[in-house]
């Protein structure tokens, strides 16, 4: 602490004019200017940021690949355009108009028109299907499941009932059912 205190008291805030300038002085600062942050991002901004590999670029291999690169966007671009406009002329750029598209949207109309008007020409000459095996047997099952057939067959059975015998298990049952009732 007493340290600090000698330092701060006398050195602090002087000059070191009495310092004789040594080629080790000059060293010393030509290395802290080197190591400061400042100084190196400064020198990074004007010395190398956006200027790229410039000396790469001046070689005779990196000229004619970029001139090979620049031939095939140029290629490229004309193919697109052969495919998207020369190839289709005028029809097609005129497919795309408002007014065709509406005049599509009737024909579609219209030809949904004629449709319906064959289909119900076709109906008045129809031919009946023959009787195939599933469709007999989905006829009878429909007949198993029907509820009216189920009743009719149920009321012509009501006429003809036949009693039950007076077995020794329904004797049992009445005779618990009286003692039941009198608890």
């Amino acid at each position: 602490k007493e340290y600090k205190k000698d330092f701060e008291e006398s050195m602090k805030g002087r000059n070191l004019a009495g310092l004789e300038i040594t080629p080790t002085l000059l060293h010393v600062k030509y290395a802290t200017k080197i190591a400061s942050e400042k100084e190196y991002k400064r020198d990074l901004e004007e010395g190398v940021k956006g200027k790229g590999l410039t000396a790469l670029e001046e070689t005779p291999d990196m000229l004619r690949a970029k001139n090979a690169t620049q031939i095939l966007n140029e290629k490229e671009y004309k193919k697109a355009l052969e495919l998207e406009i020369k190839g289709k002329g005028l029809t097609e750029l005129a497919l795309e108009t408002p007014d065709f598209v509406r005049a599509k949207n009737a024909t579609d109309i219209a030809s949904q028109i004629k449709y319906k008007q064959l289909a119900e020409m076709e109906k008045a000459n129809y031919t009946s299907v023959v009787d195939t095996p599933e469709i007999i047997h989905a006829q009878q099952v429909k007949n198993l499941s029907s509820q009216k057939k189920y009743k009719e067959d149920a009321e012509k059975g009501m006429a003809h009932y036949v009693p039950v015998a007076d077995t020794p298990e329904m004797q049992r049952v009445r005779e618990n059912q009286k003692n039941f009732s009198t608890v």
